[in-house]
């Protein structure tokens, strides 16, 4: 089996049949469709079966148990030489497997091709979308691993994964996808292949990306993918301490120069610096918590008290002026409260 098009499903009986037809369309037809049904409460399962086609196969989650365990079970299941990944309430563009099994059979050294997506909306329109996937091949130098990694660990994603083609023997390798995770755990599947392998990236749409309504899509900027995301970074940045330091300095040494940061050292000390110049509050949980798990000299205690004292990671002083706004009679009536306010709703800060 040349090609496995693992699709995850999740309450998408609208959208599953497009998404099923847009594979079975494909020019390339040497493919299984491996599809997992997480739990759905809206009869998608039954509108996969309705297929025919013997090449599906379905396996149904008779409860919800996270995107991750979903898409382990299907990759276990999975037969071809490559997984495709698709979800449900997306579709495959014409040619997508032709084109990225013809790339990774001339190319066998690299690990994953992905694409662009086109942006549509519920009914295949074309729309707007939340995210610009093309932003980062106007500011990065090359698309090299260690450019992708730095990228990576600075701003965090710009891969869609519907557009991925991977070859299963590095899945193999890298291991599974972290059921901790929710919504970066594409992203850290991504930091970990390109740790130790090379990608390339189609700047050609491969496969339609669906922007539902009233921000439904698990990657919308919604309050709890927000505040969960950033918790979620913070973790994956963890990833970079367990890379070669030699590797890293060829990542971050144009980074160390110019902010003057020493590399001398362990790395996981530069690492958390590095991380203290971007003020993110992933960054910010990531470097005190890797100095605080690294340190062995009385500069490293020094320093992490300096910074623990400095850096309000979890907003207590932005609650205390909060608490004494309202008890101010401006709070109802001036604009800057009304926005102050808003900012509260949107952070989780009551």
């Amino acid at each position: 089996m040349r090609v496995s098009v693992v699709i995850k499903s999740y309450n998408h009986a609208r959208f599953i049949s497009e998404a099923i037809q847009s594979i079975l369309d494909q020019s390339f037809q040497v493919f299984e469709i491996v599809a997992i049904d997480d739990g759905s409460r809206d009869g998608t399962p039954d509108v996969i079966r309705q297929f025919s086609d013997k090449r599906i196969n379905l396996l149904a989650f008779e409860k919800n148990r996270g995107i991750s365990i979903a898409m382990n079970n299907a990759i276990s299941r999975a037969k071809g030489e490559f997984i495709a990944i698709l979800n449900s309430d997306d579709f495959a563009l014409p040619h997508r497997l032709e084109r990225q099994v013809s790339f990774l059979d001339a190319k066998p050294k690299i690990a994953g091709v992905f694409g662009l997506p086109k942006i549509v909306d519920e009914n295949g329109k074309p729309t707007r979308s939340f995210f610009d996937f093309t932003a980062p091949f106007s500011s990065l130098p090359n698309l090299s691993r260690q450019s992708l990694l730095r990228h990576f660990f600075f701003h965090c994603n710009f891969l869609c994964a519907p557009t991925a083609m991977i070859r299963r023997s590095v899945y193999l390798r890298v291991g599974k996808y972290d059921p901790r995770l929710t919504n970066l755990q594409d992203f850290d599947m991504w930091v970990r292949i390109c740790a130790d392998h090379d990608i390339h990236i189609m700047r050609d749409e491969l496969t339609a990306f669906r922007i539902l309504a009233n921000d439904r899509n698990m990657s919308a900027p919604r309050r709890d993918t927000s505040l969960r995301s950033q918790f979620e970074f913070a973790q994956i940045l963890s990833r970079f301490r367990a890379m070669n330091p030699d590797f890293l300095r060829e990542i971050f040494e144009s980074d160390l120069l110019a902010s003057g940061i020493s590399w001398e050292g362990s790395h996981n000390r530069w690492l958390a610096e590095l991380a203290l110049t971007t003020g993110t509050p992933a960054h910010r949980l990531f470097a005190l918590q890797t100095l605080y798990e690294t340190a062995e000299t009385d500069a490293d205690f020094l320093r992490l008290r300096d910074l623990t004292g400095e850096i309000d990671l979890f907003g207590s002083q932005a609650e205390a002026i909060v608490r004494t706004l309202r008890q101010s009679r401006l709070w109802q009536y001036t604009a800057v409260l009304r926005y102050i306010r808003r900012w509260m709703l949107r952070t989780g800060v009551r």
